[in-house]
């Protein structure tokens, strides 16, 4: 009998062992899983910039069919020159690229830009000898000027493939800068240096529409002179906007074109004083320098 109730206890106990085996296969936990992956790549910057050019050089070529020259213009010591008549457009500032990554991009002129100047007041005319009282030959008259006389006038070009504006034919469409440019002296090459100066802080609004109007695809425009006197252009572009453009700073001293002849006497005194003939009246220049600075910067 003994035997017997142990082989059916076994049989329960490898019943129950199964049964336990099934309930635990068939009732498993929740589980939920996921896998995830990501990835990136540093943005497209590659905007490059140049600089080149000279604004000033040692001669100048002849415009005049019937002269037999080649210069009408030439150093007599390598020292760079600028004459009536004479005009320099080769100092480019170009930017090309297409960043993924929205950008500002900053022109600026510093302070310290020398500029021909003969200030207001009376001179010798060395453009007639004349005799006096007691017949002697010699530069007896005398020529005012009203107003300070800076005989180079700049402009800035844009250029975006085939097509070139320049700042001066833009603003020559408007009555308001027409009226500005006979009132400072303004010439269709463009201003004076110091001109320029009191014309951006005067006009700031009026040339950020220009520059927008002139460079395609830009915003946010400015144009201001800062408390040390630099003079800075600034635009925005959108991230992938193609930026393949190029200012060129231009300058142009023309020929006397007043009927009065104050200028070819004024330019004749300033040729003088290089010379040697005359002296330089304080407050004068005979020298002229530019500085174009160039930056671009992603915006945050």
């Amino acid at each position: 009998m003994k035997n017997k109730f142990a082989r059916i206890l076994s049989a329960l106990l490898v019943l129950t062992m199964i049964s336990t085996c099934a309930i635990s296969g068939t009732f498993a936990k929740y589980t939920t899983g996921a896998e995830g992956e990501d990835a990136a790549r540093v943005a497209k910057w590659g905007i490059v910039l140049t600089m080149d050019g000279d604004l000033f050089a040692e001669k100048y070529a002849t415009d005049d069919d019937e002269a037999e020259m080649e210069y009408s213009v030439v150093s007599s010591n390598g020292d760079r020159l600028v004459a009536p008549g004479t005009s320099g457009d080769a100092f480019r500032a170009t930017v090309k690229g297409t960043p993924e990554v929205a950008t500002r991009y900053t022109l600026q002129i510093p302070a310290g830009w020398a500029d021909v100047k003969l200030p207001a007041g009376e001179y010798t005319d060395y453009t007639m000898l004349t005799k006096n009282d007691e017949g002697e030959y010699g530069y007896n008259s005398t020529f005012t000027l009203p107003a300070d006389y800076s005989p180079i006038k700049w402009d800035i070009a844009v250029t975006k493939g085939d097509r070139t504006i320049r700042l001066s034919e833009v603003a020559a469409s408007s009555q308001h800068f027409q009226d500005l440019a006979a009132a400072m002296g303004g010439t269709p090459n463009g201003f004076s240096a110091s001109d320029a100066v009191i014309i951006v802080e005067r006009y700031h609004t009026q040339l950020e529409a220009l520059l927008e109007s002139m460079v395609s695809g830009a915003s946010n425009a400015k144009v201001s002179v800062d408390d040390e006197g630099n003079i800075l252009m600034s635009m925005d572009f959108e991230a992938n906007k193609n930026m393949d453009f190029e200012f060129a700073l231009t300058w142009t001293w023309d020929f006397d074109d007043n009927g009065a002849g104050t200028f070819d006497k004024a330019d004749t005194y300033l040729g003088n004083i290089a010379a040697g003939v005359c002296e330089l009246p304080q407050g004068g220049s005979i020298d002229i320098a530019a500085t174009f600075k160039a930056t671009a910067t992603q915006i945050d």
